[in-house]
């Protein structure tokens, strides 16, 4: 009988059944058609009420994460037919390991942005809700954003920020704004996999610049500045995602000085591991007229709070804000208030140190079970790359690892240029409320690496 541990989580003890219900069903520990148990035994083995079970089931029901009628039981929804779920025994090991995406490990979080909720609801006769906000964003908003970015140690003036609904627009809002179709962007050659997808759509070409163990090479940009005549740079100095390079100050500011010498502006991607504030200083900070600098706090908080800040000098953001206006009006400043008034109480800094604290925890698991292999990852960060022995694509590993029920997300769809094949795949460390969901990925992951794809049929 599936007994969640419930002494960890705040709140009443209802709501504690039901978000560990619901973590169960995210990790894969309760997969589709999983019934639930009884109500009173349930209730005997946590030593509450029947009716504490009850209202934990009804709430769960609410959030269609569960269905059930009186005299069948309780039982997981999902793609599994409902009407025979009574009678099919749950395969837990059908359902995937989510090694791919990213999940935010602080256990209580619901409970804390409830919380938060429930204080914006008394404040929202402060804000002017019923008019559109200034295309950048009210003021208060926009200096929470400065407070924010000022945890990396970079001095912005609020009046130098806009609000946006995550990173990820601001990202689009960046490219938007300084790049056209046909333009040619200049990143590291493994980047990030969103700005792929935005380069595509928008007709932009992207150029892989030669990076190493530390981020961009200074060499390598010099030349593809000459050789493109690029205009612009995009690159994640800091928890490089999905490689976890952090680049060290020198190079920074080797960087920084090539960027002015071939005039071009640097869009700086900041948002992977905004949560860490000891880091080396942005390379924004060293060229703020040359910068388009981007942060957000879903990744360091909750992928619920779509709040994103994008920082750039008085030229560049007054052709942002146009932009932004004539795309989305303005961000939304509900979520955006909210967010701010998390700053200003220092619950959002508090989530930070969990969650860090959390993905600590987590990467010392993996480097314990991947022990021997290539493992470049942070202490800091939510995912690892794991370069593979040479016998291995990248596709092969991650259709390997599909096949046993866990999902990895091959080098192939990080890389600027696919020409160049890297043998890699990236790893998400994200919590389940059972640790053994994360253990069993990683060990599939792990007897893998220790063999190798199966030979192909011969062709005649």
């Amino acid at each position: 009988m599936w007994i969640p541990d419930i002494t960890k989580l705040d709140g009443p003890r209802y709501l504690a059944v039901a978000t560990a219900i619901a973590k169960a069903i995210d990790g894969g520990e309760l997969p589709p058609g999983a019934q639930l148990p009884p109500q009173r035994d349930l209730a005997i083995k946590l030593g509450v009420t029947v009716g504490t079970i009850s209202r934990a089931y009804t709430v769960a029901k609410k959030r269609k994460l569960v269905s059930g009628e009186v005299g069948r039981g309780t039982f997981v929804s999902g793609s599994r037919d409902e009407t025979n779920a009574a009678n099919v025994i749950p395969q837990m090991d059908s359902r995937t390991v989510d090694l791919a995406c990213y999940a935010t490990p602080v256990a209580d979080l619901s409970d804390m942005i409830a919380k938060g909720l429930s204080d914006l609801a008394d404040r929202s006769d402060l804000l002017p809700l019923h008019r559109y906000p200034p295309a950048a964003g009210f003021v208060s908003h926009r200096a929470a954003g400065a407070a924010w970015i000022a945890r990396t140690g970079m001095e912005v003036s609020p009046d130098h920020i806009l609000i946006c609904n995550g990173a990820q627009q601001g990202l689009s809002l960046a490219l938007n704004t300084l790049l056209g179709p046909g333009d040619r962007l200049l990143t590291e050659t493994v980047t990030y996999s969103g700005v792929k997808a935005l380069a595509s759509i928008n007709g932009i070409e992207l150029h892989g610049v030669a990076m190493d163990e530390h981020g961009m090479i200074p060499d390598a940009l010099d030349r593809a500045a000459s050789d493109t005549e690029a205009r612009v740079v995009y690159m994640q100095p800091t928890v490089h995602n999905p490689t976890t390079a952090v680049m060290p100050e020198e190079r920074r500011r080797k960087i920084a000085d090539l960027i002015a010498k071939h005039d071009l502006t640097l869009i700086e991607d900041d948002a992977a591991c905004s949560a860490l504030a000891e880091r080396p200083l942005p390379i924004s900070a060293l060229i703020p007229d040359r910068s388009c600098y981007i942060t957000g706090v879903s990744k360091a908080l909750s992928p619920a709070l779509r709040v994103g800040f994008v920082a750039a000098a008085p030229e560049i953001m007054s052709h942002l804000q146009n932009v932004f206006h004539a795309n989305v009006l303005g961000a939304s400043p509900l979520m955006a208030e909210l967010v701010s008034q998390m700053i200003s109480s220092g619950a959002a800094q508090d989530i930070c140190r969990r969650n860090i604290e959390e993905s600590g925890r987590l990467n010392r698991v993996a480097q314990r079970i991947l022990n021997g292999h290539d493992v470049q990852s942070h202490p800091a960060c939510f995912y690892l790359w794991l370069k593979l022995p040479r016998q291995w694509s990248a596709e092969e590993f991650a259709a390997a690892a599909r096949s046993e029920g866990v999902s990895v997300v091959p080098a192939d769809n990080f890389l600027a240029n696919r020409e160049m094949p890297v043998h890699a795949v990236r790893v998400s460390l994200n919590p389940s409320f059972n640790p053994d969901v994360l253990l069993k990925g990683l060990d599939v992951l792990n007897r893998l690496l220790a063999g190798g794809p199966r030979l192909r049929q011969t062709v005649i």
